[in-house]
């Protein structure tokens, strides 16, 4: 961040969903409301960031890489096709919250 103070302040009228949806977008990207809005009005993207879930089916999927050589094959399998699920799972009900998915 830069050590320039921000004085002006800009006011915009939103509904009560419409601040809500805001407050939501701009945590899952780290950032607070005003962060969120000046990159948005910037131009500049704001990565949402992954959820716990996707970060530790990541981590899962990781392992069983690692262990490709040592176990039999149809395990494997089966163990890809539980992280899938899971995965499916997890990205159909991120962020269902907001109403635009």
């Amino acid at each position: 961040m830069t050590d320039r103070k921000r004085t002006t302040a800009i006011q915009v009228r939103v509904t009560e969903q419409e601040k809500r949806k805001l407050e939501r977008q701009a945590k899952r990207c780290g950032l607070s409301l005003s962060g969120y809005l000046r990159r948005a009005g910037a131009g500049k993207p704001s990565t949402v960031f992954p959820s716990q879930r996707f970060r530790e089916l990541y981590r899962q999927i990781n392992g069983l890489r690692d262990n490709l050589a040592t176990q039999p094959m149809e395990r494997t399998a089966a163990q890809l096709d539980e992280l899938a699920g899971q995965i499916l799972t997890a990205y159909t009900s991120e962020g269902t919250d907001d109403g635009d998915n």
